[in-house]
């Protein structure tokens, strides 16, 4: 961008000296034929029109050197973003920020979740879309700092005993500052968000909502608010996601 920016005013200024003038507005005695029959006042418009084109192409190319995003090759980053996530980088002056944005194929399987119907044990079936958009960041060495996304959740609960289903919704926002530059292991991510299972004839089966704190290895570290499937999956209370069991039967 500098050379096509000495480039143009270079032209400008060739065109401003073969009117007979130097750069600071005196006549030289020597124009170029072609110029001599031009009035005084002719001449000086057309010295203005030039002084405000130059003006105008430096301002231009500065602005866009100083403003302008400049895309960056995602393979060239520790660690890239996935191909999958369809990134688009851009170098920002003091850094790299990529966009991210992308759905997970739907899933379709067990859930994890075990409820008894009749005398019968059975594990709840879950059919489930995810969709994704957020950017992670990344220092001048190319080096990930943070991530940020957030997706949203639904599907489908159901029982494959009698075929009864409930649908669910939900969406969280989670932020991964990295301990350790370019380590996606490092660090701790705090997730916030609701989660709603809905019944059938209108209102909720439970609802799962506030704040939580993770290791990348999936540790809690804390919560608030209401987490049912925390209590069930990770602290082993049974009867937590028993409002589940009961809308299936």
């Amino acid at each position: 961008m500098k050379c096509k920016k000495l480039s143009l005013i270079g032209l400008v200024m060739f065109d401003f000296l073969s009117l007979g003038f130097t750069s600071s507005g005196t006549r030289t005695g020597n124009p170029i034929s072609k110029h001599t029959h031009l009035r005084k006042g002719e001449m000086t418009m057309r010295f203005i029109a030039i002084a405000a084109f130059v003006f105008t192409v430096a301002f231009a190319v500065t602005t866009q050197s100083a403003f302008g995003q400049h895309p960056v090759d995602p393979n060239t980053l520790n660690p890239p973003p996935p191909p999958e996530f369809n990134p688009i980088c851009k170098d920002t002056g003091n850094g790299t920020v990529c966009t991210v944005q992308f759905s997970d194929p739907p899933f379709a399987g067990g859930s994890g979740v075990i409820c008894t119907s009749g005398g019968t044990t059975y594990e709840v079936f879950q059919f489930q879309n995810r969709s994704v958009l957020g950017h992670r960041y990344y220092d001048r060495s190319g080096n990930l700092l943070r991530r940020h996304y957030r997706e949203v959740l639904s599907g489908t609960f159901s029982n494959p005993l009698n075929g009864a289903a409930v649908s669910f919704s939900g969406g969280d926002t989670h932020l991964h500052d990295l301990a350790v530059p370019g380590d996606i292991s490092s660090g701790t991510e705090v997730m916030t968000g609701s989660f709603r299972i809905n019944k059938r004839q209108g209102g909720s089966v439970l609802v799962d909502t506030g704040r939580q704190v993770v290791t990348e290895d999936g540790t809690l570290v804390s919560e608030s608010g209401q987490h049912p499937f925390n209590d069930y999956f990770i602290f082993g209370n049974s009867e937590a996601l028993q409002p589940l069991c009961d809308a299936l039967q």
